[in-house]
């Protein structure tokens, strides 16, 4: 469950990185990377981290 939320968080991060672009226009190299950051730190890392953490207690069951 945690990797199919993570997945959806991920996504969700894409698509919202693109609307800022296509709203906006392009914008200059300090907005785009402040998008980056904004959008990496609300839904590429908590994302990733619950996939990892999935992962993890998986293995963790199967030496068990």
């Amino acid at each position: 469950m945690k990797t199919l939320f993570g997945i959806g968080l991920i996504i969700f991060g894409i698509i919202t990185f693109f609307r800022y672009l296509s709203t906006f226009g392009m914008p200059n190299f300090y907005e785009a990377i402040g998008a980056i950051i904004g959008v990496g730190l609300f839904t590429f890392l908590p994302g990733i981290l619950l996939i990892r953490s999935e992962n993890k207690n998986k293995s963790n069951s199967n030496e068990n």
